[in-house]
């Protein structure tokens, strides 16, 4: 692999008060590799002459052999024009021309301007005998990127690195099939972003302040492994669903930092900073379906995520719950969930029906949840004291929900505690059904499987001591410090899995629980020398 960059800068000041900046260049990036290994069995005469590679296809007795190529290329071309008057009015353009191989040649390259300008308040002459602001800037931008990654490559072909069997002369013979299923008409991602924001720097510095509005617009997502079809191929050993251009998603909200520093005296000083970010999301839209599941949700059952306009992205989609069933008559007096699997009895969930028609059946599925936390935050806290040194930092993620989609319905599995709080009898519990193997329909997705996965975690504590100069002459060195750490030292949460952060990421079927490892706590002690 390589990446090579070429640029020059053109820079003049003219009549003292214009300046300009002109940036041109290029980027090449290049990704290739290739490879075959097999495994064979039973050589001919056990000999080398006859150990050939084919012996790994075409015989029951071998397994299969197999190989990759791959060779991905991206070519860039871009221009950005800098301009600023007396340095109080600023102005910027720029333009790039991105081309990648991930594209048919029809689709492959993309155009993408963006501009930015900023007002630096504090440079006007009302500002000059301001004792409280030494810096203030106001800035705003619009654009667009494009994105040609998802983790795949080569949208607008398919492979055959897949796996098959065939019957050829009556006999089962290991072949290859398409790998990841073709989409010519895949192109660029475009985010589209629009910002408004401030700076400010007050009390000789000390005092830290940066604050944005924003609105992002995502056209023409690209999004991996939507389902399709068996008759294409797409189910095969090895292979898998195309890239497809989704739809258009919309992210708008607030984020702002504060960070605050003050040196007390030359044995203590302390600087501590917080940021936030307020989010809402939404799909604007959806080519060419309602909406694209997502996820995996228990054995058989239907995707439980969806990407559906007007709806938040990857949304959960299931059942809404109404406590627990306690008596027959209940049983007997709500409408019948015998559409689900079995019909219910005492101690099952009792499912809502959501669309009045008198049955619970999959029409009634509704939004049960978002994956996708409300804001994210965090705070970083720094002191030094004397020989004393101590750093903290928390994050906290808060309003998304995660299902629980790690338990089992089997005899002899390890359960939850809140098992035990479990219904065993009329008004025992409203919130966990009976337990039994035997057919119900408890299993299905629903809300009992989605939870508030809001969280605090205290991600890192230190606590240093950097020995005086006095100690470390007489040692013969520069620096002498001994430190104690802890990482994931504590996580404030309702959750009841094991890591409210555990999430495979996906656009469509992230904030599902399939049972991570959970996350260590890690003590630490260390000592830094240097001579």
């Amino acid at each position: 692999s390589y990446t090579y960059d070429l640029f020059g800068t053109y820079e003049d000041i003219y009549s003292d008060a214009h300046h300009v900046t002109l940036t041109g260049g290029m980027t090449v990036i290049r990704n290739w590799g290739d490879g075959l290994f097999a495994t064979g069995f039973d050589v001919p005469n056990n000999s080398w002459e006859f150990a050939d590679i084919s012996l790994a296809r075409g015989s029951s007795d071998a397994l299969t052999n197999s190989a990759y190529v791959y060779d991905t290329r991206k070519l860039s071309f871009f221009g950005r024009l800098q301009y600023d008057y007396e340095g109080k009015y600023l102005v910027s353009g720029m333009l790039r021309r991105d081309a990648s191989s991930n594209f048919s040649p029809d689709n492959r390259v993309g155009y993408f301007p963006s501009v930015t300008a900023g007002w630096i308040l504090t440079e006007e002459d009302f500002f000059n005998d301001s004792a409280v602001v030494d810096f203030l800037k106001i800035r705003g931008s619009f654009g667009t990127l494009g994105n040609d990654e998802t983790g795949a490559t080569n949208y607008y072909r398919a492979l055959l690195n897949g796996e098959a069997t065939y019957v050829l002369d009556g006999q089962l013979i290991n072949g290859v099939a398409l790998g990841n299923l073709a989409n010519p008409e895949a192109g660029w991602e475009e985010a589209e972003k629009t910002n408004i924001g401030i700076d400010l720097r007050m009390f000789q510095n000390k005092l830290d302040i940066s604050a944005d509005i924003f609105r992002e617009d995502r056209k023409d997502l690209l999004v991996a492994g939507i389902p399709v079809s068996g008759i294409f191929g797409g189910g095969a050993p090895g292979a898998g669903s195309p890239t497809i251009n989704a739809g258009t998603t919309r992210n708008e909200g607030v984020e702002f930092s504060v960070k605050y520093n003050q040196v007390v005296n030359d044995d203590w000083d302390f600087n501590i900073s917080y940021n936030a970010m307020f989010l809402n999301n939404e799909v604007i839209s959806v080519e060419g379906t309602d909406f694209l599941p997502g996820g995996q949700f228990g054995v058989g059952q239907p995707q439980p995520s969806r990407f559906e306009a007007g709806f938040p992205i990857g949304y959960f989609y299931g059942y809404e719950t109404d406590g627990i069933f306690q008596t027959p008559a209940e049983v007997a007096a709500h409408p019948s969930q015998l559409a689900l699997g079995a019909e219910a009895a005492p101690g099952d969930l009792r499912y809502v029906d959501t669309n009045g028609d008198g049955v619970i059946t999959p029409d009634d599925r509704t939004n049960i949840g978002d994956p996708i936390p409300n804001a994210t935050m965090g705070l970083n806290i720094n002191v030094n004291f004397k020989g004393f040194d101590f750093v903290a930092y928390t994050f906290a993620s808060i309003g998304n929900d995660m299902v629980r989609n790690y338990e089992r319905n089997q005899p002899n599995v390890n359960r939850a505690a809140y098992i035990l709080d479990r219904w065993t009898g009329p008004g025992t519990s409203n919130t966990v059904p009976r337990v039994t193997t035997g057919a119900t329909s408890n299993m299905v997705f629903s809300d009992y499987y989605v939870e508030d996965a809001s969280y605090a975690r205290i991600q890192n504590v230190q606590l240093g001591y950097s020995f005086s100069g006095d100690i470390l002459e007489k040692l013969n060195m520069d620096r002498l410090r001994i430190y104690t750490a802890v990482n994931n030292l504590y996580t404030f949460t309702e959750y009841r899995g094991f890591d409210p952060s555990a999430t495979g990421g996906a656009a469509i079927g992230g904030g599902i629980d399939y049972g991570f490892y959970p996350l260590p706590r890690i003590y630490q002690v260390g000592l830094n020398l240097n001579f």
